[in-house]
């Protein structure tokens, strides 16, 4: 947690990655981090997530969840570096943080425990950590599940991302603020919801006339690849609505699928639908509501 905050009563958001699964060395893999007084959350845990958290000068140590959205690749295959670099490196000091997110999550940590078993029998060997140490505890949320901490609240929702069968957004409350991830979802009623006059929203995007101009231009199985893609990710003239029908008050843009495009298209489109305040996110941008 910086410094700054920690006397700060309004959350701060960085976002650490704003890329897609396809590799790009300006934009990361999904992921952000809101501080929340003395407690840092992480959500989601993309490629490159954390050299991009120790660029942001943010303290590990005070991390005290980490949020999974949902289990697609480009959201988790940076986990294994926070809890291998925590463990090693000794940061949770006996407060390891508390791993949240959709059903199947505890088999995907097992099966994550077993792949990396025989790093786990060399240190454990050397005596300078325990195999308990590394395995943090793990909570599968539903929808409308709850956590409420000393002067914060959190709220997972389901949202849609079919064929995805479990995908959710997360709502923070903080000193009177509201901050909601949308994570991977095309528009749907229960987001709308729980976006409701949220200060902040942070929201995946897909530019739709590249997306179409892509599936065009493409035939058989990648036609029908691209025509998925676009079915359960949330088009740039679609994210405008959401937030005019939730009273958003300000619209972060992230997880970008540029498809050619540039942020100012992105903006264009969004602006058809919504006069609030729109940012296109960038990697280790910081957001106060």
């Amino acid at each position: 947690m910086s410094a700054q905050n920690g006397s700060m009563k309004t959350p701060v958001v960085t976002l650490l990655g704003t890329g897609t699964p396809i590799p790009d060395p300006d934009r990361h893999g999904p992921s952000q981090v809101i501080e929340l007084g003395e407690d840092t959350v992480l959500i989601d845990c993309g490629a490159g997530a954390l050299h991009r958290f120790l660029q942001s000068g943010l303290d590990a140590s005070q991390i005290s969840h980490i949020l999974l959205t949902h289990l697609h690749s480009d959201h988790v295959s940076g986990l294994n570096d926070f809890l291998w670099a925590g463990w090693v490196g000794r940061w949770w000091k006996g407060r390891p943080p508390l791993l949240c997110g959709p059903p199947g999550t505890k088999v995907f940590a097992d099966r994550l425990f077993h792949a990396f078993e025989e790093d786990i029998r060399l240190r454990t060997d050397e005596g300078a950590v325990s195999v308990s140490d590394l395995k943090i505890p793990i909570i599968e949320v539903e929808d409308n599940w709850t956590s409420t901490r000393a002067n914060w609240k959190l709220t997972a929702f389901r949202v849609d991302h079919l064929p995805v069968r479990h995908a959710f957004g997360f709502r923070f409350e903080y000193e009177g603020k509201s901050v909601v991830i949308s994570g991977d979802t095309t528009r749907c009623t229960n987001l709308i919801e729980h976006a409701r006059n949220a200060d902040l929203l942070i929201h995946e995007v897909a530019w739709e006339k590249g997306m179409r101009m892509s599936i065009d231009q493409s035939e058989g199985a990648d036609r029908a690849r691209l025509e998925r893609i676009l079915n359960y990710h949330t088009s740039s003239l679609d994210v405008g609505g959401i937030c005019s029908l939730a009273n958003v008050k300000h619209l972060v843009l992230s997880h970008l699928m540029l498809a050619g495009g540039t942020p100012a298209d992105l903006i264009t489109d969004v602006r058809k639908s919504f006069d609030g305040k729109v940012t296109v996110g960038y990697d280790l941008a910081k957001f106060t509501p």
